[in-house]
């Protein structure tokens, strides 16, 4: 193209015939000229992307709406199917996040053409983005909107709900208080009475992210192990089920281990003489010991002394037991809304934030005010009380078998001493 750029400049109408012999006549030079546009007008035919947008008469009335159905005359239970709330905890959500006097100042603003988002909308597009992995033109078919208006709502949605919920008494990511923490830890010992100071239980979660035309940031956000772009997160969940710690949009790189550090003086100043719950990926020795529990592995497994082995593998099989509990509630986030499994976008690092925040704190609200939370029914005392069957332990393949980490010194004092 260059080529025929400089052809097209050295033989434009008014300059002067080259006087080579070899070069074409005056005529030949026009015919030339015309040919090489009709080649860049082809080019640039091709080079156009031919876009489809999603335009207003596609979309029905507001009266006709999927959402407005769902809203106004759907059962209980498919709306607490759809949302993830029931109808009481909507409307406790809605009050939350829109004062009695925005929401009479929003209805005196709508004049003119009658708006067909609400705030009763709005919060459900937000439940709805949150609670599918749907594009916006799906979205804009089910709440009557045009993608442009989708996406500011739901920017809108997600900044109000992380301000609101953020200081909300029961959406709020807070950790526990001396009260608290004493009540944590006897719903704790209640399933495992040989602990007495744990009081909630920690894991890390990778989220899939977009790339980004940044190299150091797209170098730090690429993991190895998942061999694509991710954003990783660590939270720790109380025996209610909620998240009272979270550590949310670090780089995917950065292992649950070197990301502890820039946290774990924080929880030290809180925790007091209790402990989270962990697994191997978090360290339990130097600044974190007494503070961070967890099973061992195999290898310390064999280098205990035998007078204790028993004792601390016995613990080591409760913490097994009890750090299940975070597997629990990654998967009702990542259930509830699989927002999740979708490709964030890094290069947004603010807007990724929201989304992530948003996700716990509504997590909370619906955890306290709806239930259905794995945690929380299996730490309930009346739980333990009636459902809990005597040695009916899923997980009990991963625990330790008395005799089976036996050390080679172990072997030798059993031949010297037979007793």
């Amino acid at each position: 193209m260059r080529w025929s750029r400089y052809v097209l400049e050295k033989f434009r109408p008014g300059s002067a015939p080259p006087q080579s012999s070899i070069m074409p006549a005056h005529n030949d030079c026009n015919h030339l000229r015309r040919l090489l546009l009709v080649v860049l007008m082809l080019h640039l035919h091709n080079s156009i992307r031919a876009r489809h947008y999603l335009h207003r008469p596609a979309i029905v009335s507001p009266s006709e709406l999927p959402w407005q159905r769902l809203y106004v005359r759907v059962d209980p239970s498919s709306f607490l199917h759809m949302t993830g709330l029931t109808r009481c905890c909507f409307a406790m959500l809605l009050a939350a996040l829109f004062d009695p006097e925005e929401m009479r100042a929003l209805r005196q603003s709508w004049r003119g053409r009658s708006r067909s988002l609400r705030p009763e909308g709005c919060l459900g597009l937000l439940l709805f983005y949150l609670g599918s992995t749907m594009n916006s033109k799906h979205l804009c078919m089910i709440f009557g909107i045009v993608p442009s208006t989708c996406s500011k709502v739901v920017r809108a949605m997600l900044r109000l709900a992380v301000d609101r919920l953020a200081h909300d008494p029961i959406a709020a990511v807070r950790f526990p208080s001396p009260e608290k923490m004493r009540e944590f830890a006897r719903m704790v010992q209640v399933r495992a009475p040989i602990v007495d100071d744990i009081i909630g239980f920690m894991d890390g979660v990778s989220i899939p992210a977009e790339c980004t035309d940044e190299r150091m940031e797209q170098n730090a956000f690429y993991c190895g192990y998942d061999c694509d772009t991710m954003v990783n997160n660590v939270f720790a969940y109380g025996p209610d089920g909620k998240v009272f710690f979270a550590a949310v949009n670090f780089p995917g790189s950065w292992a649950d281990g070197a990301l502890s550090l820039r946290f774990l003086h924080a929880i030290k100043k809180k925790i007091g003489e209790y402990k989270i719950c962990v697994d191997q990926g978090f360290p339990r020795s130097g600044d974190a010991y007494g503070v961070l529990v967890g099973p061992v592995t195999k290898r310390a497994a064999r280098r205990l002394h035998r007078d204790v082995r028993d004792y601390l593998l016995r613990i080591s099989n409760v913490h097994t037991s009890l750090r299940q509990a975070s597997e629990w509630g990654m998967r009702g986030l990542q259930a509830t809304f699989p927002r999740w499994k979708k490709h964030l976008l890094p290069s947004d690092h603010f807007q990724r934030r929201l989304v992530i925040e948003a996700i716990v704190l509504i997590h909370n609200f619906r955890t306290d005010m709806v239930g259905f939370n794995q945690i929380k029914t299996v730490f309930d005392p009346e739980y333990e009380r009636i459902q809990s069957l005597q040695g009916y332990d899923r997980i009990s393949q991963y625990y330790f078998r008395p005799g089976d980490y036996n050390s080679d010194d172990d072997d030798d004092n059993s031949d010297a001493n037979p007793n």
